[in-house]
């Protein structure tokens, strides 16, 4: 059996933090997925446990922020699954800094598809997965990623996808879509310290050379639309910013 969480420790290295020497928002959420991915060849479940027909793909996530890391800082990232069923299963992690201390948690919804017909495969039809990793007994340990709606729309910008958002499955990275999101916020939101609270939708991919209109409602805790070259919603993203 594997240990009810497992632990991934990280050093924060100069280039992945902002003008505050703190480590920025989507860097965080970079080392949040490195852990998931680790923690999946860890527990032995990568993308050819289900076969060279399906792939693993991330369909929500939350995360919630109490303190950015400062560069040169050693975190550890805490990882669980709680629940499994026939559509999806939760992927959950804790981010401590070096005295021990929670400044982050993580919510994650992830799912099996088959990479030809791009449809869900339920995951549950491969109990090897089931039964190795999960512990229900472990809850999660923020509330779960919202379903976003479409924004009002009173914003309205245009990025393509560059060889620098693209992974190694050939479409932007996930991540990448809430860098874009956030370059379009002032500089003084960003670099003010407090908490806040992230939720990511993803629904479609995107591929180098798309041109990518962002849509957002432009309020306080801010909602975004990141739309493919034909209109077709790609990713959704929430901002709540705490005091």
């Amino acid at each position: 059996m594997l240990e009810p969480k497992r632990s991934y420790s990280y050093r924060i290295e100069p280039c992945q933090a902002d003008l505050t020497q703190r480590l920025t928002l989507a860097g965080l959420a970079d080392y949040i997925l490195t852990a998931a991915f680790t923690d999946a060849l860890f527990s032995g479940y990568d993308n050819h446990s289900f076969g060279e027909e399906c792939g693993w793909v991330l369909l929500r996530m939350a995360m919630e922020v109490r303190r950015l890391p400062a560069q040169l800082e050693t975190i550890t990232i805490r990882a669980w699954v709680s629940d499994i069923n026939r559509l999806a299963s939760t992927h959950n992690y804790e981010v401590l800094d070096s005295c021990g201390n929670i400044i982050a948690t993580s919510s994650t919804i992830w799912t099996v598809i088959d990479l030809r017909s791009r449809k869900t495969v339920p995951p549950v039809e491969f109990p090897h997965f089931a039964e190795r990793i999960v512990n229900p007994a472990l809850e999660p340990p923020c509330a779960l990623p919202q379903r976003l709606s479409t924004p009002e729309l009173n914003g309205r910008y245009t990025h393509q996808v560059l060889y620098s958002y693209i992974d190694g499955n050939g479409h932007t990275y996930s991540i990448n879509y809430l860098r874009m999101a956030l370059d379009t916020l002032d500089i003084a939101q960003l670099t003010t310290t407090r908490s806040v609270r992230i939720d990511l939708n993803y629904m479609h991919e995107t591929h180098y050379g798309e041109r990518l209109t962002i849509v957002t409602d432009h309020s306080p805790n801010p909602l975004f639309e990141i739309q493919a070259e034909d209109g077709t919603p790609a990713s959704r993203i929430k901002i709540t910013w705490g005091d």
